[in-house]
């Protein structure tokens, strides 16, 4: 198990997820920055807090704090040559993106964001589909459910990304064209609670429908190839081809992601690839 000092920046919802799936890994040198008190009545015994993440002394950081300040802390926590995870989206635009990854260079440390789905069975299986059948025609993804709200990033950029940076993972086409249009279903969100995204790629083109005001869950990611249509269900952690389901391996894709950090076990072209290329089409706003 890895010695390193591990700092956690930001405790919500995924911050408290991230520390748990930590702990169960067997990971133990850890501490939290988080201004507000913490219940520890969950979590079984305490680790040390610190309230300004100047303060904490870590080889390794996990960021899981609202997008609007990645930058700066990334940023920190870079030029001190510290490996960053960071939940996404990194930053907001390609230039910031490209900034950041430039200082990972120069400082001889790592920048992973945290694209969970990559590294998701089904997503693999999908991918393995594809290397050996070729490339679909089409691709729909739906990733739309009643709830939770964000107000400090509007759906595109926090629900489309994933689809994003699972349809770059899964194909290696050009892309040519892309389209958005956000909306809100509901006039008194704070921020645009829908999204649609029109990807235009040399073989494929895939629509993306994502939304936190929609009456009903669902998680379909569906391929249409010549012959046959590829159908994840993400609900229920299926794949099926043609209706038949097929053998998908069991393992959690978040324990994936933090153990590829953690060991260095990732290739940092993919990684780079995904997050600078996700970046310029979600800022695309034609």
């Amino acid at each position: 198990m890895s010695k390193d000092r591990i700092g956690l920046v930001g405790f919500g919802y995924w911050g408290k997820i991230i520390f748990k799936n930590l702990k169960s890994m067997g990971y133990e040198n850890i501490t939290i920055c988080e201004e507000r008190s913490i219940d520890w009545g969950e979590f079984g015994e305490k680790v040390p807090v610190v309230k300004n993440y100047k303060d904490l002394s870590c080889d390794k950081v996990f960021i899981v704090t609202p997008a609007t300040t990645h930058y700066d802390i990334v940023e920190y926590f870079l030029k001190k040559g510290v490996d960053v995870f960071c939940e996404k989206p990194l930053v907001f635009t390609s230039k910031e993106c490209e900034e950041l990854y430039n200082l990972a260079k120069i400082n001889n440390c790592r920048l992973f964001v945290d694209w969970v789905f990559i590294y998701n069975p089904c997503v693999e299986k999908i991918k393995e589909i594809i290397s050996e059948e070729g490339p679909p025609k089409s691709i729909i993804a739906n990733r739309m459910n009643y709830g939770p709200a964000r107000y400090d990033v509007d759906s595109k950029w926090d629900l489309a990304s994933h689809d994003v940076s699972i349809i770059l993972y899964i194909l290696n086409q050009k892309l040519n064209e892309v389209f958005w249009k956000t909306f809100k279903r509901n006039k008194n969100s704070k921020t645009d609670d829908s999204a649609v995204g029109l990807l235009f790629f040399e073989e494929t083109n895939a629509q993306i429908n994502v939304s936190w005001e929609y009456g009903k869950k669902n998680r379909d990611f569906i391929l249409e190839f010549d012959d046959f249509f590829v159908s994840w269900n993400d609900i229920n952690k299926t794949v099926t081809k043609n209706k038949k389901p097929q053998q998908v391996k069991k393992y959690s894709p978040l324990e994936k992601s933090i153990e590829n950090f953690m060991n260095v076990s990732y290739d940092m072209r993919t990684q780079e690839f995904i997050t600078k290329k996700t970046t310029r089409i979600l800022e695309d706003e034609r």
